[in-house]
């Protein structure tokens, strides 16, 4: 299935409400539990390209100073 962004928006949205239930369009998901929505948003992040913040990398860049001598 081809997932949009305005899913995913919706998706994660209903994640951190702590809702069971997505309204996609006229569509209305109930999911089971709270891991099945979280399967599917990382389902939806990979087909969409869309980092996750795990995947996210830090960068982390080192100076070098001294005193000249």
């Amino acid at each position: 299935m081809a997932y949009t962004q305005t899913q995913l928006d919706a998706l994660e949205t209903a994640i951190a409400q702590g809702a069971l239930s997505v309204q996609f369009g006229e569509r209305k998901i109930t999911y089971h539990s709270l891991a099945e929505m979280e399967r599917l948003r990382n389902t939806m992040r990979s087909e969409l390209g869309v980092a996750t913040p795990a995947a996210a990398r830090a960068r982390i860049i080192n100076i070098p100073t001294g005193k000249g001598l």
